[in-house]
């Protein structure tokens, strides 16, 4: 068909909006139950409390959007490199069956996650399959993949590396199998590393190392008696010396 399609003239994908375009449309592509959007979604349920007080750590476990597991099954592979029918998958039950197709594809223990829905993004953003942030299921890692999904009409697959021949994993329905976020066409590709002495003088070197030294003697001083031992400088946007960052975050708009 000659179109119109989407992000062409008149058509674009809104600023900051992935479009779900589901590959029926006889239904939503399920995708409320697929996909968790991270925003606000703060605990892990391996996390002990001081693992909280890491800012880092709090606003990482809030980026991006999970895709979940529709079904309960066991997988295995057994080794073998490059060989079709390398992993055994084995279903608990034929409970959303018509929902998301879990099957082997690239070989060398890969497990490939395929859903009912396209994902749309705005013109010139991509979307990056990573890891879902500090979630795991032992014995798999997602694999990472960037995708032009401003232009591509179809979907892509998610897919998972069993790391571990002969090892049988257990995945359950809501389980983490993957997840994405939205990226920059171009934006890390422009990115290089400079030593800062080719960049600034002595002086700045200096006083980089200086305020790393005295906040490393604050942490292992005085920051020992505070609670959960942190001074929680990072937390609160502060220099070693008192100065407040520019601009910080502590939580997601």
């Amino acid at each position: 068909m000659a179109g119109p399609y989407l992000n062409e003239p008149g058509f674009e994908v809104p600023d900051n909006t992935i479009l779900v375009v589901p590959t029926s449309e006889n239904n939503d592509g399920f995708y409320k139950e697929v996909i968790l959007p991270l925003k606000g979604e703060v605990k892990r349920d391996w996390f002990h409390s001081h693992f909280y007080y890491c800012l880092p750590i709090n606003i990482g476990n809030q980026y991006g959007f999970v895709i979940r597991s529709m079904r309960d099954f066991e997988v295995t592979w057994n080794g073998l490199m490059e060989t079709e029918n390398d992993l055994e998958i084995k279903f608990l039950n034929e409970d959303n069956a018509d929902k998301q197709f879990i099957k082997g594809g690239f070989s060398n223990g890969v497990l490939t996650i395929q859903n009912c829905f396209v994902l749309r993004t705005p013109i010139g953003v991509n979307l990056m399959t990573i890891q879902p942030p500090n979630m795991y299921i032992p014995g798999c890692v997602a694999l990472t993949g960037v995708i032009e999904t401003d232009q591509i009409r179809r979907d892509f697959t998610f897919n998972i590396k069993i790391t571990i021949p002969n090892y049988k994993i257990t995945i359950k329905k809501g389980d983490a199998l993957g997840a994405f976020i939205p990226v920059p066409r171009y934006y890390v590709d422009a990115f290089g590393l400079e030593l800062v002495t080719d960049v600034f003088d002595r002086n700045i070197h200096l006083n980089e190392i200086g305020d790393g030294i005295e906040l490393s003697r604050q942490r292992k001083a005085e920051d020992l008696e505070k609670p959960h031992m942190s001074g929680r400088k990072y937390f609160n946007g502060i220099h070693a010396y008192g100065e407040q960052y520019k601009d910080h975050q502590k939580k997601l708009i």
